[in-house]
């Protein structure tokens, strides 16, 4: 009911404006202020993605109790928002070379913000943690992706025929093949990115602390690549009603691999005095995101 309740809600107070706003931009404002205003409006929505990432991640803890204690997440939302705005938009300057470093910065103040009851979860670059091949992984899966794209335009260009792609009537044999083509490219690429995201992950869980608890983890780059095919399959083939059990899927596999060192007292955690939101992660839903710890 929480879940449906924050659904409706954001429904009502983002897709009523927004349409109603994109409407009467069109009717009443001049070409070049249209181009302007939709310009301002999409930046405004980038800050509206990383708002409801945070407050759905607020949401998810405030649900999420062990041995009657429970999780909270404190924070400005709309400050994650305009940051992760921000950091889009340097990732875009940057032909992509800021996404490590975005990813990283947003995950230190995400988790900076979060506590098991009065116990804060702290976010620090652990030596452990700076040992994991971020940038390394990052730059050759950015390199290799494309050299992969060149050699496959080259291929492309030499093998195909010029005039099968400006004839009017579709080719079944240069679709099949053009199609056929791009698997080898896709696996090489994200084969590689796989890997950068496998060394993602152990970066920002050796990096979390809770008192004398340290996590860390062993995902791997076949289990990114593994979960991302399957769980691929799994939503086609079920038409999309299977989103939900590849989301559990992955959650369920990164806790498997995880590995905890150190203990908690867990006589001297006090329950959690940060409020509880009162619905669920709707405006994540409305934006169709998907958010995970």
């Amino acid at each position: 009911m929480e879940l449906f309740i924050g659904f409706f809600v954001a429904m009502i107070v983002l897709s009523l404006p927004m349409i109603s706003l994109m409407l009467a931009i069109q009717f009443w404002l001049d070409p070049l202020l249209v181009v302007i205003a939709f310009l301002v409006l999409y930046l405004g929505l980038f800050v509206l993605m990383g708002t409801a990432i945070f407050l759905a991640r607020r949401y998810h803890l405030s649900r999420t109790r062990y041995r009657g204690v429970r999780f909270a997440q404190t924070g400005s939302s709309l400050k994650y928002g305009f940051l992760s705005m921000g950091y889009t938009f340097l990732t875009g300057l940057t032909i992509g070379w800021f996404a490590p470093e975005a990813h990283i910065r947003l995950a230190r103040r995400m988790w900076n913000g979060a506590s098991f009851g009065s116990e804060p979860i702290q976010f620090e670059d652990t030596e452990e943690a700076m040992a994991e091949p971020v940038w390394k992984s990052f730059a050759i899966a950015w390199v290799g992706g494309l050299i992969g794209y060149t050699l496959w335009g080259m291929w492309f260009a030499t093998n195909m025929d010029p005039e099968m792609m400006v004839s009017q009537e579709p080719d079944i044999g240069f679709i099949i093949t053009l199609y056929v083509s791009l698997i080898p490219l896709g696996l090489f690429i994200g084969t590689l990115f796989a890997w950068h995201h496998a060394v993602m992950m152990r970066r920002i869980t050796k990096s979390l602390r809770m008192g004398s608890l340290r996590p860390t983890s062993t995902f791997s780059t076949w289990d990114a690549i593994e979960l991302t095919v399957t769980n691929t399959l799994l939503i086609i083939f079920t038409l999309g009603i299977g989103t939900m059990a590849a989301q559990m899927r992955l959650w369920r596999r990164y806790a498997e691999r995880l590995e905890f060192h150190g203990h908690v007292d867990f006589s001297a955690i006090q329950q959690s005095s940060a409020a509880q939101p009162s619905t669920g992660e709707g405006l994540a839903d409305g934006l169709d995101l998907v958010s995970n710890f």
